[in-house]
């Protein structure tokens, strides 16, 4: 057996959901109707009692419900997305009944093009019904209704897959209690759907096509036409980086992928080539070109923000927690578009995390590189036997006095966003003790895992390059960014845009002009270190040089007004010299609570 095998979920038997649906037919989005169903589908554990343990796995594109298991012991790899799907992984079988079928529309054993059509006893080829995302969910539903399932404790997908999880919360909020999207976006990008066109043009332009009707005995299949739409399909799932690592311009045969399925005059014999055209002959097997059409077509229109107005007006029912995952180097669902699914459930109130996983596979990332995407998926579904080695960690130097003196200044159920929210310690004791609600923006991703681990709600940004302009005007009642001024580019433009999302913003920082800090350049000609500033000059992420001193002017400078002022002092001559009214000198540590000055009463100054 296979080493894959061996760690894998065990053997599994695919299955078939059936259901008739007579002269009424199942009803799809486009008015038109199938007169019956079938589902193939997987399952991986157990539905308990309740039936509320369900974790549905929407498969992407191409994929089929074989996501994790194998079915004889001759299988050279287990499914899909079997390191994520198991007892003790990720998506722990032990706890959650995993279901994954195939999709409507699909060729590996439901309802699909190539099936036969009950009303005529034929293949429906050209005759089968434009389908959509939302017609897949529906069916999926018919199916988890047959096997009992009451409630849905998470929906996952990746690609096409994330279309899926977000029809589902918006379809079935009262049922589904959380959604995992990953490397999806509300709608395919322009350049995307241009890749989409010349897909589908070289599948219908094959002189084989027969407009889709090629099923009959003795006709020949537009096989070339679907290879070569995969072939391109397979380019925009890998990425640049990606591709000139593991196809690097070499004549000789050994550094070829995959064997040559056939040569041209104009081969330069390159390993690209070799490898694309085996990736389109291997697909001619496994995948029918009317179900290519079909389904291509369905996620060519799927498009949130045309559908519904706005995208925050598709996610306005949703009940679901959401977990949102994009990857750094995927141009088909570029970090950009994924990211306007987190800021519209953000601008809706709704409960999102979301995090961007540095890969260098671009979209085929989320089936090849698990081990971090397994922490994120196992954390967010509270599977605490996810491992937390393998990141960097996240250096923390505040305590319980911290976090004491930062709730005093916060009012009993406010909104609060925690900048640079490392772990996410102090939002999960102002959660704990005052109540509150919100999220943390934090950019490294041992930071973002941790907060999982609290079911504090993060996103991960970082603020030098991505700012808060997708967040709305007031949405917060405090903004806090706890030791962390010091550390950003433009701290300013910052400050401005906190007091443009929050009526207040708390801001705590270690003070430059601290005596210590002062006595060590004098005396030593070193840059000073100590619990406030812990850091060698050469490993430091203060940019910014800030006294208490520099605070006070730049707050008079941008008209904010300073509503509270506390000093953090443990050294007897800091208090000292902060008790006689030196506080630049005695203050090691400043906790600030600063608001716009009214802009009518400050006009009326000026007049008086």
């Amino acid at each position: 057996m296979s080493e894959y095998l061996h760690k894998s979920f065990g053997p599994v038997i695919p299955k078939d959901f059936n259901k008739d649906y007579g002269e009424q037919g199942f009803l799809l989005e486009s008015g038109k109707t199938l007169p019956a169903l079938t589902i193939r589908y997987e399952t991986y554990g157990t539905l308990n009692a309740a039936g509320d343990n369900a974790v549905w796995v929407c498969s992407p594109l191409t994929a089929d419900a074989h996501a994790a298991g194998w079915y004889t012991e001759n299988d050279k790899k287990p499914g899909w997305w079997d390191e994520l799907i198991g007892p003790g992984k990720a998506i722990d079988t032990d706890r959650f009944f995993v279901v994954c079928s195939n999709i409507l529309g699909g060729c590996k054993g439901s309802t699909g093009p190539a099936t036969i059509n009950p009303r005529t006893g034929k293949p429906y080829g050209s005759t089968f019904p434009t389908i959509t995302i939302g017609d897949m969910v529906h069916a999926q539903k018919e199916l988890a209704d047959g096997l009992g399932i009451k409630e849905f404790y998470s929906v996952i997908g990746g690609s096409m897959g994330g279309f899926q999880a977000m029809k589902w919360a918006i379809y079935y909020p009262e049922q589904v209690k959380r959604i995992i999207v990953i490397a999806s976006s509300p709608r395919f990008s322009s350049q995307a759907l241009g890749f989409e066109v010349v897909a589908r043009d070289v599948i219908t332009q094959d002189p084989n096509f027969h407009g889709g009707d090629y099923y009959d005995e003795g006709k020949t299949r537009p096989d070339i036409g679907l290879a070569n739409a995969r072939k391109l399909a397979h380019i925009t799932y890998l990425s640049a980086v990606g591709m000139e690592k593991k196809f690097k311009r070499a004549q000789d045969q050994e550094n070829r992928s995959h064997a040559v399925t056939y040569s041209t005059p104009y081969d330069l014999n390159l390993p690209i080539e070799s490898y694309l055209r085996y990736q389109g002959t291997k697909f001619v097997d496994r995948f029918d070109a009317n179900s290519y059409l079909h389904i291509a077509h369905a996620t060519d229109a799927f498009d949130l923000e045309t559908e519904y107005g706005s995208i925050e007006n598709a996610f306005k029912g949703i009940k679901a927690e959401v977990l949102n995952v994009n990857l750094s180097t995927d141009w088909l669902f570029p970090p950009h578009e994924s990211r306007r699914i987190t800021s519209a459930l953000l601008n809706t109130g709704k409960t999102v995390t979301s995090l961007e996983l540095d890969t260098q596979f671009g979209h085929d990332g989320f089936l090849i590189e698990v081990g971090e995407l397994g922490k994120a998926v196992g954390r967010f579904l509270d599977s605490k036997i996810i491992p937390q080695n393998g990141t960097q960690a996240v250096p923390v130097f505040h305590d319980q006095n911290d976090f004491q003196r930062i709730s005093k200044l916060v009012k009993e159920g406010s909104h609060v966003l925690d900048l640079g929210c490392g772990s996410g310690d102090l939002l999960d004791y102002l959660i704990r003790k005052k109540n509150v609600t919100g999220f943390g923006i934090e950019k490294n991703i041992k930071g973002i895992l941790d907060c999982l681990e609290k079911d504090v709600q993060v996103i991960q940004r970082d603020l030098d390059e991505s700012g808060l302009t997708d967040i709305k005007d007031g949405s917060f009642d405090y903004a806090i960014i706890n030791r962390t001024i010091q550390e950003i580019r433009d701290p300013v433009a910052l400050l401005n845009e906190l007091l443009r999302v929050a009526k207040q913003v708390i801001v705590t920082f270690p003070n430059f002009g601290h005596w210590s800090a002062r006595g060590s350049l004098m005396l030593h000609g070193r840059m000073p270190i100590s619990k406030e500033l812990p850091y060698e000059w050469y490993d430091t992420p203060n940019i910014r040089v800030l006294t208490l001193k520099d605070f006070y002017t730049l707050c008079n400078k941008e008209g904010f007004k300073i509503e509270n002022l506390h000093f953090q002092n443990e050294h007897k001559i800091s208090k000292f010299l902060t008790a006689i009214g030196l506080p630049n000198f005695g203050a090691e540590h400043v906790i600030a609570t600063i608001s716009k000055l009214d802009e009518r009463r400050e006009t009326r100054d000026e007049r008086g």
